[in-house]
């Protein structure tokens, strides 16, 4: 074979190679491959720290300890939100994308911004760094989240299949947008007493007691009264669970003086739980004035409700100063009174 052959060959074999690879990375500028960001063993992760880079924002880690998440800050731990983890951690981890590097032209804004405002989110087994990456604010469109991978060139747009949006608001640092609404939260084996009292009818309180699974019913003079037992169980097992309503606290906590007023009321009812792994919890509940957020229709003159609105409350637990929302649906069927359990 002639030497020309042969470099024209080595040529055209040459050409076919950077074609195939250009072809395989039309879409690409830089190396970073489409699942870098995603979290690949998000079972293995028990430990998640999120810290703005803005030094002002408060931090906070969710930590799952014996089987149960808790969010905490410098001041402050709670049990968390099971569910929003579970979402943090199970689907938008996994499943984020790469849509595409920020070109040159937004490179440096977007760096900067993410420098000077984005978050840190560092995903552990125990002490052990498993994945890292630093969340900035949404793209133009708000389909997209602008993220950065460290030792990357550059930050990229990410994307979670099946979702428009961005993702900023999953790793907020609000503690009290990640506890959990439940402010009792346990099986109804732990609940050694419970106590249910109601200031205005004190002939309708009573207790329930458990012990090795034997339930008691006694009245407020602590005299034990023939019950219906399954009526029993079925109402500690309600009463395992009570959920406020979920966000931030209201505005009226904001105003001590309007909480003291409140706190002042008669209760409707009083909650005292009495635990085997836990200290002890009361729940004060407390009507609601009604003052705003009826609907009226434009015809309707003469102040008749176009709709029934639910019924609120007010929720306050004896170890911390805050007011709770809590609807009346959670409470429908707590509210039993001594009666409802006397056999027939």
């Amino acid at each position: 074979m002639h030497k020309r052959t042969k470099i024209a060959l080595l040529v055209l074999l040459s050409t076919l190679v950077i074609l195939a690879f250009l072809w395989q990375n039309r879409n690409q500028t830089t190396t970073i491959s489409h699942d870098l960001f995603a979290l690949k063993n998000p079972k293995q992760i028990n430990k998640i720290t999120i810290s703005p880079n803005n030094p002002k924002l408060p931090f906070l880690t969710l930590e799952k300890i014996d089987g149960k998440w808790i969010v905490k800050n410098e001041t402050n731990s709670y049990p968390a939100d099971t569910n929003s983890v579970n979402q943090l951690l199970f689907w938008a981890m996994p499943k984020l994308q790469v849509k595409c590097p920020v070109p040159d032209a937004a490179k440096e804004n977007v760096i900067k911004d993410i420098t000077l405002n984005g978050t840190k989110v560092i995903f552990s087994n125990g002490d052990i760094e498993q994945h890292t990456l630093f969340v900035g604010f949404a793209t133009p469109t708000q389909d997209a989240t602008y993220m950065y991978y460290p030792g990357t060139e550059r930050p990229c747009e990410i994307t979670v299949p099946g979702f428009i949006g961005y993702l900023t608001p999953y790793v907020n640092t609000n503690i009290q947008l990640w506890r959990s609404v439940f402010m009792v939260d346990v099986s109804s084996q732990e609940i050694k007493s419970l106590k249910v009292t109601y200031p205005t009818a004190p002939e309708q309180s009573f207790q329930i007691t458990q012990n090795q699974n034997q339930l008691q019913l006694l009245n407020l003079q602590q005299q034990p009264i023939p019950a219906n037992k399954s009526l029993i169980a079925g109402y500690l097992e309600l009463s395992k669970s009570i959920a406020r309503e979920s966000g931030e606290p209201a505005a009226i906590n904001r105003r001590p003086q309007d909480v003291k007023s409140v706190t002042a009321k008669t209760p409707v009812a009083i909650f005292e739980y009495e635990f085997t792994t836990q200290p002890k919890k009361t729940i004060a509940i407390y009507p609601m004035a009604i003052t705003e957020g009826e609907t009226y229709s434009m015809e309707t003159r003469d102040g008749t409700p176009k709709t029934v609105e639910t019924t609120l409350y007010w929720a306050k637990t004896n170890d911390e100063a805050t007011l709770w929302t809590i609807q009346e649906i959670m409470l429908r069927n707590r509210l039993k009174t001594l009666s409802n359990f006397l056999q027939p």
